[in-house]
């Protein structure tokens, strides 16, 4: 039986060792999806910028960084021969990947517990606290 696993990625360290959970996870197996995810919440990026800049630019720019961050992270996978999916959605992160995964019945969402944009020593990040209450599907994070 086909399994589908949901990697959900920010580029932190927790995200690199959620992967490599994965990978171990699938490794002696043949019958999986993977598919890579990483919800990019362009009104919050547009505050991170000096309102002098061109909008449009903002978006190309934050898309184009987490296509950069998706592609790093399948490196782990592609460096074993496995191919994967690659995602970039926009919105509320917590709220797009577990109405994704929902949509597309995967059997495990797979994410760090902390992810870039938290404070050092917050036990969990606000996308994962956000996603283990919306998600459907079982949900592991990755310390």
């Amino acid at each position: 039986m086909m399994r589908k696993y949901l990697l959900a990625t920010d580029g932190s360290d927790c995200s690199k060792r959620a992967a490599y959970f994965l990978l171990d996870l699938v490794r002696d197996t043949s019958e999986f999806e993977i598919t890579i995810i990483q919800v990019v919440n362009i009104k919050k990026e547009i505050y991170n910028y000096s309102m002098m800049t061109n909008i449009p630019e903002i978006e190309k720019f934050v898309k184009e960084q987490a296509e950069q961050i998706i592609d790093e992270t399948a490196v782990i996978f592609e460096n074993e021969g496995i191919q994967v999916n690659k995602l970039v959605l926009e919105g509320d992160p917590g709220h797009e990947i577990a109405e994704y995964a929902k949509q597309t019945n995967v059997n495990q969402i797979i994410m760090g517990s902390r992810g870039l944009g938290n404070i050092k020593g917050l036990v969990l990040g606000s996308v994962s606290q956000k996603l283990i209450h919306l998600a459907t599907n079982p949900v592991t994070l990755v310390k």
